[in-house]
């Protein structure tokens, strides 16, 4: 299972990279939206949407709406949708951690509602990053929240005793959290650091900005186990060989990386 993970990785880490660096504008698009095919695909095994036909409806819908929004999405719509996608998120893993895993979010309205606004908003604003911005600084924000999934893990291997939500996922603890968010701000000043070549107070602010994003993006994990819990889920999918499926690989980065692009926009003001 660990050589089948690690090929796997490899191979994720290879194709993702020539795509950011290598893909014209276009492809970069195409190569998104694909993604977010899939993970919408997925997404309706949430909603025990079983059937192929339904699996594919939903996720062709989704898609459709993902490339619409590519064009019509301003800076305002995606901080308001993206506002929405958090109060979502931090009320369904409340309620169903605060329930002892009894309330959660059943409505099949709502579960795939949801799915329609996490995915468009990723595959969206992951295109307009990397096109706004850069591709250096696109991967350097996608590695602040990397680094607080590794940093969490060894933290709470090491320190962790205080259950964060037991009911939701009960392997993750207070201590890996802050462990990770502390890893995550080592990560963005460095980060900061390389992609512009100097290092003052405004990018110090700035780096605690994108750990508090990073420590926020552990929702987007929690929020996906409350679905799969709903469903009595394992993985999200099986087309990632020894990982699951897409959603498993991105769930953190759903509500993290609209946040990012917000961040990046207004990062004149700090």
């Amino acid at each position: 299972m660990l050589k089948q993970r690690v090929v796997t990785a490899v191979i994720l880490t290879l194709l993702a990279s020539l795509a950011l660096f290598k893909a014209t504008a276009e492809v970069w698009q195409w190569v998104m939206l694909g993604v977010g095919f899939i993970a919408a695909w997925e997404w309706a095994g949430f909603a025990q949407l079983n059937q192929a036909w339904q699996k594919m409806l939903f996720a062709l819908l989704t898609t459709v709406i993902g490339f619409v929004g590519l064009e019509l999405l301003t800076v305002l719509s995606i901080g308001f949708l993206t506002l929405l996608e958090s109060l979502l998120l931090i009320y369904v893993v409340t309620s169903y951690q605060r329930s002892q895993g009894q309330v959660g979010t059943s409505a099949v309205s709502l579960v795939l509602l949801a799915g329609v606004l996490s995915v468009v908003l990723f595959t969206t604003v992951m295109v307009r990053f990397r096109m706004e911005f850069s591709a250096e600084i696109l991967l350097m924000s996608l590695f602040v929240i990397w680094a607080i999934d590794t940093g969490a893990y060894f933290s709470g291997k090491s320190f962790g005793k205080t259950k964060l939500a037991v009911h939701v996922s009960p392997g993750k603890t207070w201590e890996g959290v802050w462990g990770g968010a502390l890893f995550a701000f080592v990560i963005a000043l460095a980060g900061l650091w390389l992609v512009s070549g100097v290092l003052n107070l405004s990018m110090v602010l700035f780096a605690v900005i994108l750990a508090c994003i990073a420590l926020f993006s552990v929702l987007g994990d929690l929020f996906e186990s409350v679905l799969k819990r709903q469903v009595n889920l394992k993985d999200s999918g099986r087309i990632l060989p020894g990982h699951g499926g897409v959603l498993d690989r991105i769930d953190s980065l759903l509500i993290a990386v609209p946040m990012l692009y917000l961040a990046w926009h207004f990062r004149s003001v700090i």
